[in-house]
Formats: C-alpha cells, structure tokens, sequence
C-alpha cells in the first residue's frame, strides 16, 4: 500500500468530523446575522459606553504609573468638579475593576434573554439541507481524489523505472569517460616528468650562474666599500662640522660672558650673538661698565667660535697664540699656526693637557680654510 492511499484512508475516515466543521460553520454565520439585525437595546449602549470610558481611565492610569511610578498622586476632576487627590495604583486598580464590571454587563445584555427568530429556523433548516448536499459533494471528490491518486501512482511507476534505466546508461557511460580520462592522466603524466626532468636541469645550471654571480657581488661590493670609505674621508675634509655658536644664539654661550654683562647688553638691545658682534665694542663698553679689551675679547671669542670645526678649546688655544678674530685666523699659514699651538701646550705644565686635546695640521688648516670662506 503506497503512503498517498494510507493517507487519503485516514481523510476518509475523518470525513464526519469535517461534515460538523462545515455544520458549525454555517451556523455560526446564521447566528452572526441574526446578531447583527437585533438592537443591543439602551441599556447596553449605557454598559458599553461606561466600559469605553472607564477604558481610556486604565490607559491613562497606566502610562501615568509607567512614568511617575506608584507614589505619584493624580487629582481626579469630572466637568470642572474636583473629586479629590487619589494615588495613582489605586487610581488604576479602580478603572480597571470598572472597565472589567461593565464589560461584563454589556456581555450579558448583549447574548441573555435573546428571543428566537423564526428566520432562524428556517436557515437551520436551509444549512441542514445544505450540508447533505456538501456531503454528498464530499464523497464524490473523495472517490474522484482516489482515481486520481491511482493514476498518479501509475505514472510515477513508470516514470521511476525509464529513469532507472537512464541511471544504468549514465553508468555505463561513466565508466567509459574514466577509462579515458585514466588515459589521458597517464600520458600527462610522463610529459610532466619529462618537463620537470628539463626544469630540473635548468635549475643546476642556473645555480651555478648564481654562484658565479654571489662570487662576483661579493667582489664588488667590498670596492664598493672600498670606495665608500674613501669617499666619506674625502666628505669629512671637504665639508665643514657645525659651528658652535650661531648668529641667533644666546649671549651666555659665549665662554666669559658673566651675567650682570649679558643682562646690562640686553638693556642697550644687544639680544644675542650677531648683535654682539656687529656693535662697536667702545659703545659696548661704555654703556655696560666693561674693559675694552674684555669686550674686544670676547668678540674674537665669539667669530672663533662662528667658524666649523673649532670649539671653546681650541678657541682658548688661538687666543693664547694671538689669533684673537676670524681674519686673524684666515691670515695665518697652517703649519706656523700649529707650530705655535704644540709649543704653547708644552710650555704649560705637564699633566694638563693629553694629547687629544692637541690640533692636528688637518685640523688646523680646515680651521684656516672655513675662516677664508
């Protein structure tokens, strides 16, 4: 037995309760109509609008216990009459006690005491007849449904064994295209082993090229750093270091420049070391209270300190010689100058100075060579 038939038994034998689905159905319309031709009466407009009104009461009670909580007090007012100050849980529980009484009391108006209709019998009467009618209209569209269902099951008997028969044929064919394909995998395979082969052989002599090639790199890439180095020498003696003071640097920088000096230049405008510079040292003199030659000095001072490469040392070196101001310094040869400097430091006490803080001819001549440019 196939599960369709099984499935129709059981519609079959259910078939009296849908006759009283349908039997309730129709009643249930009658009794609608007849509902809706008969007049609630007063009393159960006054029920249903008090029940509308004491409605919109739990509404409003409600929103207003959402938002304010259960302490909040609600003053009750009917047309501009105050009926007092009542908390608004009770306020709620009131309405909605209310609105449930009325309810109640238009329901009961409503379907108590109906009297019968004589239209209603004959309808029942109709809706009887008529269900023997739907009944007999049911069984025929069960035995219809049942031949069809027949049919249906015949059909579908004959369409599974034709794509049975497909399914065999596909196999077959199946069968056939992997042959082939195991076919064609194979000769793909030994022309992918004879390319690899090929690729392989490629590979070794291209190692070797690279070795070649790392070998070459590695020769040249220490020239390069051959060259490098000497470049950077060349660099080293072609560019002049930073200077230690600048145009626009403080006047404190400036080794000797006490305090009560720096202040009494910034009361005559003197800001920093280019000004220092460009302003005669007789005025600088005579309005800061200062030695002449302090000031003069300190001027030379500050140019050595303006040119690459010479720090507050060697500056204190070239004063102790006599170059006291750039030109000084652009004037002299480099050999005499170091000359100069070496015998200075020796004639000091020994101890004092180490040999780093001694000038080199290089250093010496890149001093001269800066001042001159």
């Amino acid at each position: 037995m196939s599960p369709n038939l099984s499935i129709l038994r059981i519609l079959n034998m259910n078939l009296g309760l849908i006759k009283d689905i349908s039997l309730h159905a129709d009643l249930f319309e009658v009794g609608c109509e007849m509902y809706s031709r008969k007049s609630r009466g007063t009393l159960t407009w006054f029920t249903t609008l008090l029940s509308f009104f004491f409605g919109l009461n739990s509404f409003n009670a409600l929103m207003l216990l959402t938002l304010n909580g259960s302490d909040f007090a609600v003053n009750l007012s009917l047309l501009n009459m105050e009926l007092g100050v009542v908390n608004v849980f009770a306020y709620f529980l009131f309405s909605l006690i209310a609105t449930s009484a009325f309810s109640g009391a238009t329901f009961f108006c409503v379907f108590k005491g109906l009297p019968a209709d004589p239209n209603l019998l004959e309808r029942l009467a109709k809706v009887e007849s008529s269900s023997s009618l739907n009944t007999n209209m049911l069984e025929n569209m069960q035995i219809g449904f049942f031949k069809r269902l027949e049919d249906n099951e015949k059909t579908t008997e004959t369409a599974l064994q034709k794509m049975n028969m497909n399914l065999e044929e596909s196999d077959k064919a199946r069968e056939l295209a992997l042959q082939r394909m195991n076919m064609s995998l194979e000769q793909t395979g030994k022309m992918t082993n004879d390319a690899l082969e090929n690729q392989n052989r490629t590979l070794l002599e291209a190692q070797r090229e690279s070795k070649e090639n790392v070998q070459a790199f590695k020769k040249q890439s220490k020239e390069f750093t051959n060259v490098k180095k000497k470049i950077e020498k060349i660099e080293k003696t072609l560019t002049p270091g930073r200077t230690k003071l600048t145009c626009k640097s403080k006047l404190e920088s400036i080794k000797g420049v006490k305090p009560s000096l720096a202040t009494g230049m910034r009361n005559i405008g003197i800001r920093n070391v280019g000004e220092f510079l460009t302003t005669d040292p007789v005025t600088i003199a005579e309005k800061t209270n200062e030695l002449h030659e302090t000031v003069t000095s300190l001027q030379g001072q500050a140019q050595l300190l303006m040119i690459p490469g010479v720090d507050a040392a060697d500056a204190e070196l070239l004063t102790k010689v006599g170059v006291t101001s750039r030109k000084d310094l652009a004037d002299q040869d480099p050999v005499e100058l170091t000359r100069a400097i070496v015998n200075s430091i020796n004639a000091q006490a020994e101890g004092k100075t180490t040999k780093s803080h001694v000038p080199t001819v290089d250093d010496v001549w890149s001093w001269i060579r800066s001042a001159r440019h």
